[in-house]
């Protein structure tokens, strides 16, 4: 390797710094990248309407589980940070967490109130995921009983 500048202790902390100020940069353009995507997510979950090919397809998928002998389903998960506090109540299963789901979210959950809980499904929401300790993702899941006795 050979360079104009001489080797030196300087040009190795220069170097060093270098590196170090081109990954800030890479992580604040990821960071940016993350923040515009759940931006984008938080205004569709905000502005989103459940149609009935949403229903169609929920229903065929609890369906299919249940053919296989599962007791519940994921129908969707989501990122807890949207809820309005930040998946609190849902984490320490804390009375009136689903007043805290933000838009269709809210709807879902008025969707398995009038038309699924009364043929006897219920609904749940937990923390699926603690990336670096702090909850992560949030998982929708409808389930059944194992049996009707």
């Amino acid at each position: 390797m050979t360079t104009d500048a001489p080797f030196s202790v300087q040009g190795l902390f220069a170097a060093k710094e270098a590196a170090a100020e081109k990954k800030r940069e890479e992580a604040a353009i990821a960071a940016a990248e993350r923040k515009a995507e759940l931006d984008a997510f938080t205004n569709k979950v905000m502005n989103y309407e459940i149609t009935q090919d949403d229903k169609d397809r929920a229903v065929a998928k609890i369906r299919r589980a249940f053919e296989a002998g599962e007791r519940e389903v994921m129908l969707l998960h989501f990122p807890s940070s949207i809820c309005e506090d930040g998946g609190r109540r849902i984490n320490n299963h804390l009375d009136g967490w689903q007043d805290t789901l933000p838009g269709v979210l809210k709807k879902i959950h008025a969707w398995w109130e009038n038309e699924m809980k009364p043929g006897g499904f219920t609904f749940s929401a937990r923390i699926i995921d603690y990336p670096g300790g702090m909850p992560g993702d949030v998982g929708i899941f409808i389930g059944w009983p194992q049996s009707l006795t």
